[in-house]
């Protein structure tokens, strides 16, 4: 057994040290205006993003006729997208968690930006990825893809672990190779040494490579390879009638569009902005870098919003069950409204 010595990662501070020396705002620190804003404005986002995905996360659980390949790839997707709002948005956005005299809750607040947020946001994004490889088969094998095979449900299971497994072990990779480690006494993790600036350089480029670059190069390759097979099947048909083929194109050309724009325009910015500041720090000033940081990830974290409401319109058999469940909710609240008032007269 080897046994590091203290010296080679940065000290790990302890907030029972603050607190018996009477520094207590280090753990009973009011709020600050702006922290109250951005809890307020993180709220929103919470309720947007449970939502939208619980309801197609329902509808596909309900509805035995949505039980397919596709459906459940855009149900994990909303699973996760669940997932990430409880165990990222709401403690670190919505309740702003910090130092504590707990240890659970300092270990909870060193692991939420750094691993929790990266597991999820690259198993969102691997998943966006999983569903543009599922329309790509689907459109260029469409007969192997209708056939039920149990290769086809095995590719699939493969593609959900690598979703969920993958990301989780890479958020983990800094702690399990040494260069973090965490201290249980405060909200703030203790680094190596050693290449300090280097590894964390190397890791949040890689961070960004793995989390937004290697899925966005591979969706946009997926859905432009899928749009031009589309056109072709179209210019391959005899169609009666004039301006049916340019109608096929338009169509796919803005469900492309779509799909790829909302995720580029939400998920770029931030980003960049992480690459910026890690390759050199000053380019930006500490104050004017924390503010764009704060709404860049909060800009991004919409796409939790975005991508079930796009796959779920883009999805002809979901949209039609969640427009029936919308349409038989209104139904039932006016005829429950209808009786009250006959009731009360």
């Amino acid at each position: 057994m080897s046994f590091v010595k203290k010296d080679l990662f940065t000290p790990c501070l302890d907030v029972h040290f603050f607190l018996s020396h009477n520094v207590t705002a280090i753990v009973y620190r009011k709020l600050t205006e702006f922290e109250i804003m951005v809890s307020i404005v993180w709220s929103i986002l919470f309720v947007c993003i449970l939502l939208s995905n619980l309801l197609v996360l329902g509808v596909i659980c309900f509805k035995r006729s949505l039980r397919n390949h596709s459906s459940l790839l855009v149900g994990s997707l909303c699973l996760a997208n669940i997932t990430y709002d409880f165990m990222f948005v709401l403690p670190v956005k919505v309740l702003n968690i910090r130092n504590s005299i707990h240890s659970f809750v300092n270990i909870y607040c060193q692991l939420s930006p750094t691993v929790i947020q990266f597991a999820f946001v690259c198993c969102m994004n691997f998943h966006i990825c999983s569903i543009s490889l599922e329309k790509f088969i689907a459109i260029t094998s469409p007969f192997w893809y209708n056939q039920i095979s149990i290769y086809k449900s095995a590719m699939f299971v493969v593609i959900l672990l690598v979703c969920w497994i993958l990301p989780t072990f890479v958020a983990f990779l800094p702690l399990i190779i040494g260069w973090w480690k965490i201290c249980p006494n405060f909200c703030l993790l203790s680094e190596a040494k050693e290449n300090r600036y280097q590894s964390l350089q190397a890791w949040h480029i890689f961070w960004s490579f793995l989390m937004f670059l290697l899925p966005t190069i591979v969706m946009m390759v997926f859905y432009v390879r899928v749009y031009l097979v589309a056109r072709d099947h179209a210019r391959r048909i005899h169609c009666t009638s004039v301006g049916i083929q340019p109608a096929v194109t338009l169509k796919a050309t803005k469900a492309v569009a779509i799909i790829v724009g909302v995720y580029v325009i939400l998920q770029t910015p931030y980003n960049i902005l992480q690459v910026i500041t890690v390759v050199d720090y000053r380019v930006i000033p500490g104050e004017t870098r924390y503010l764009l940081r704060e709404w860049l990830a909060y800009a991004a974290s919409w796409n939790s919003v975005a991508s079930p409401i796009i796959y779920g319109f883009y999805n002809k058999n979901l949209r039609s069950n969640i427009i029936a469940l919308v349409c038989r909710y209104k139904s039932a609240r006016f005829r429950n409204v209808s009786r009250t008032s006959l009731l009360s007269k």
